[in-house]
């Protein structure tokens, strides 16, 4: 985790989609199971968590994309989501749990701007 104590929010929300990115890429393949992924909790951001719904309540990756591409989220360019990669986030589902820890213990903290 990042030696500071303050997280901007838009650096939350870039850690959380690459986490996403992974877990789309591998949460229907079996790559990443249910224990393997944060919890939709440890997601502050609403937009993330809209995706996370997405990912793990489909049947299929490919019905979590057709999902997840008719979202309308302010921040994010879904569009850009659904074609990167997440081969190489394999670790961001880790930060996103330690941050989350971090969060909600105090010892880190959100910017609100």
């Amino acid at each position: 985790m990042a030696s500071r104590d303050t997280l901007k929010r838009v650096d939350v929300l870039r850690h959380e989609l690459k986490a996403l990115r992974f877990i789309l890429d591998n949460y229907h393949s079996g790559g990443a199971g249910r224990s393997e992924i944060p919890p939709r909790e440890d997601f502050f951001s609403e937009q993330s968590r809209l995706i996370y719904d997405a990912i793990v309540s489909s049947e299929s990756r490919a019905a979590a994309e057709e999902r997840i591409h008719v979202l309308e989220l302010d921040d994010v360019d879904i569009d850009s989501f659904l074609r990167l990669g997440g081969e190489h986030y394999y670790t961001y589902p880790a930060l996103v749990r330690e941050r989350a820890e971090a969060i909600r213990s105090g010892r880190l903290k959100v910017e609100n701007a």
